[in-house]
Protein backbone atom coordinates (compact mmCIF):
# COMPACT_ATOMS: atom_id res chain seq x y z
CA UNK A 1 0.00 0.00 0.00
CA UNK A 2 1.31 3.30 -1.01
CA UNK A 3 2.61 5.23 1.85
CA UNK A 4 3.05 9.26 2.93
CA UNK A 5 6.73 8.75 2.20
CA UNK A 6 6.39 7.21 -1.19
CA UNK A 7 4.09 10.07 -1.90
CA UNK A 8 6.58 12.71 -1.01
CA UNK A 9 9.28 10.99 -2.78
CA UNK A 10 7.10 10.87 -6.01
CA UNK A 11 6.62 14.46 -5.42
CA UNK A 12 10.48 15.21 -5.29
CA UNK A 13 11.00 13.40 -8.35
CA UNK A 14 8.53 15.97 -10.26
CA UNK A 15 10.57 18.89 -8.35
CA UNK A 16 13.78 17.86 -8.89
CA UNK A 17 13.70 17.14 -13.07
CA UNK A 18 11.72 20.50 -12.92
CA UNK A 19 15.17 21.93 -11.54
CA UNK A 20 17.16 20.47 -13.67
CA UNK A 21 18.40 18.37 -10.26
CA UNK A 22 19.25 14.92 -12.53
CA UNK A 23 21.58 13.20 -9.89
CA UNK A 24 18.77 14.23 -7.33
CA UNK A 25 16.22 13.00 -9.47
CA UNK A 26 18.66 9.96 -9.81
CA UNK A 27 18.99 9.54 -6.16
CA UNK A 28 15.09 8.30 -5.57
CA UNK A 29 15.69 5.33 -8.24
CA UNK A 30 16.43 1.81 -7.47
CA UNK A 31 19.50 0.76 -9.32
CA UNK A 32 17.38 -1.77 -11.08
CA UNK A 33 14.72 0.51 -11.84
CA UNK A 34 12.71 -0.12 -14.75
CA UNK A 35 12.09 3.14 -16.89
CA UNK A 36 9.11 2.29 -19.69
CA UNK A 37 8.21 4.92 -22.49
CA UNK A 38 5.61 4.27 -25.01
CA UNK A 39 7.38 6.08 -27.33
CA UNK A 40 9.83 4.59 -30.43
CA UNK A 41 13.20 4.55 -29.06
CA UNK A 42 15.00 3.73 -31.81
CA UNK A 43 13.34 7.40 -33.83
CA UNK A 44 13.30 9.06 -30.61
CA UNK A 45 16.07 8.19 -28.79
CA UNK A 46 15.89 10.82 -25.87
CA UNK A 47 12.70 9.37 -25.13
CA UNK A 48 13.46 5.24 -25.35
CA UNK A 49 12.97 3.35 -22.72
CA UNK A 50 15.65 2.18 -20.19
CA UNK A 51 16.71 -0.86 -17.34
CA UNK A 52 19.00 0.04 -14.37
CA UNK A 53 19.95 3.85 -13.04
CA UNK A 54 22.88 4.24 -15.20
CA UNK A 55 21.02 3.73 -18.79
CA UNK A 56 18.09 5.86 -17.17
CA UNK A 57 21.03 8.44 -16.51
CA UNK A 58 22.37 7.97 -19.98
CA UNK A 59 18.80 8.66 -21.60
CA UNK A 60 17.98 11.44 -19.58
CA UNK A 61 21.42 13.00 -20.07
CA UNK A 62 20.49 12.59 -23.76
CA UNK A 63 17.00 14.41 -23.10
CA UNK A 64 18.89 17.23 -21.44
CA UNK A 65 21.50 17.70 -23.72
CA UNK A 66 18.66 17.69 -26.14
CA UNK A 67 16.41 19.90 -24.63
CA UNK A 68 15.85 22.69 -22.27
CA UNK A 69 12.88 22.01 -19.54
CA UNK A 70 10.91 25.24 -19.65
CA UNK A 71 7.87 24.07 -17.54
CA UNK A 72 7.21 20.47 -15.81
CA UNK A 73 3.93 21.04 -13.48
CA UNK A 74 1.95 18.34 -11.81
CA UNK A 75 -1.63 18.83 -12.87
CA UNK A 76 -2.26 15.59 -10.00
CA UNK A 77 -0.43 13.30 -8.09
CA UNK A 78 -2.93 10.37 -7.91
CA UNK A 79 -2.45 7.00 -5.14
CA UNK A 80 -3.95 4.70 -7.34
CA UNK A 81 -3.35 2.00 -4.17
CA UNK A 82 0.15 -0.24 -4.80
CA UNK A 83 1.31 2.79 -7.30
CA UNK A 84 1.55 6.41 -7.99
CA UNK A 85 0.01 8.17 -10.68
CA UNK A 86 0.83 12.16 -12.04
CA UNK A 87 -0.23 14.03 -14.78
CA UNK A 88 2.36 16.79 -16.17
CA UNK A 89 2.22 19.78 -18.53
CA UNK A 90 5.54 19.93 -19.63
CA UNK A 91 7.02 22.27 -22.27
CA UNK A 92 10.35 21.19 -23.25
CA UNK A 93 12.25 23.57 -26.08
CA UNK A 94 14.83 22.29 -28.87
CA UNK A 95 18.13 23.68 -28.11
CA UNK A 96 19.19 23.52 -31.62
CA UNK A 97 15.83 24.66 -33.33
CA UNK A 98 14.82 26.79 -30.91
CA UNK A 99 11.18 24.33 -31.59
CA UNK A 100 8.69 23.97 -28.45
CA UNK A 101 7.26 20.87 -27.98
CA UNK A 102 4.17 21.14 -25.11
CA UNK A 103 3.12 17.85 -23.82
CA UNK A 104 0.82 16.38 -21.49
CA UNK A 105 2.91 13.58 -20.17
CA UNK A 106 1.10 11.01 -17.84
CA UNK A 107 3.49 8.66 -15.40
CA UNK A 108 2.96 6.02 -13.22
CA UNK A 109 5.51 4.97 -10.40
CA UNK A 110 5.96 1.48 -8.42
CA UNK A 111 7.99 1.73 -5.14
CA UNK A 112 10.49 -1.11 -3.49
CA UNK A 113 12.01 -0.40 -0.36
CA UNK A 114 11.49 3.70 -0.35
CA UNK A 115 12.83 4.36 -4.16
CA UNK A 116 11.13 3.73 -7.57
CA UNK A 117 11.49 0.53 -8.98
CA UNK A 118 9.50 1.09 -11.86
CA UNK A 119 8.26 4.02 -13.83
CA UNK A 120 6.16 3.93 -16.68
CA UNK A 121 5.44 7.18 -18.78
CA UNK A 122 3.35 7.90 -21.42
CA UNK A 123 3.33 10.23 -24.07
CA UNK A 124 0.77 10.87 -27.71
CA UNK A 125 4.11 8.32 -29.02
CA UNK A 126 2.57 9.83 -32.42
CA UNK A 127 2.97 13.45 -32.12
CA UNK A 128 6.16 13.21 -29.92
CA UNK A 129 7.68 10.71 -32.97
CA UNK A 130 6.20 13.16 -35.44
CA UNK A 131 8.09 15.87 -33.96
CA UNK A 132 11.23 14.48 -33.77
CA UNK A 133 10.68 14.17 -37.59
CA UNK A 134 10.40 17.72 -37.75
CA UNK A 135 13.37 19.02 -36.14
CA UNK A 136 15.36 16.28 -37.68
CA UNK A 137 14.05 18.09 -40.87
CA UNK A 138 14.84 21.51 -40.10
CA UNK A 139 18.64 20.60 -38.77
CA UNK A 140 19.54 19.12 -41.86
CA UNK A 141 17.39 22.01 -43.87
CA UNK A 142 19.63 24.26 -42.01
CA UNK A 143 23.10 22.65 -42.30
CA UNK A 144 22.19 22.19 -46.34
CA UNK A 145 21.66 18.48 -46.49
Amino acid sequence: MPSLAERIAFEQAHIRWAAGDLEGFLDLFTEDVLYNVNVDGLAVPYASSALGKEDVRQRLQLLMQTFTVDRFEPEIIVDEGGSWRSVVIAHYTHRKTGEVLKVRVRFRVWFKDGLVSRMDEYHDAAYVEAFQRFVFHLQNAASGN
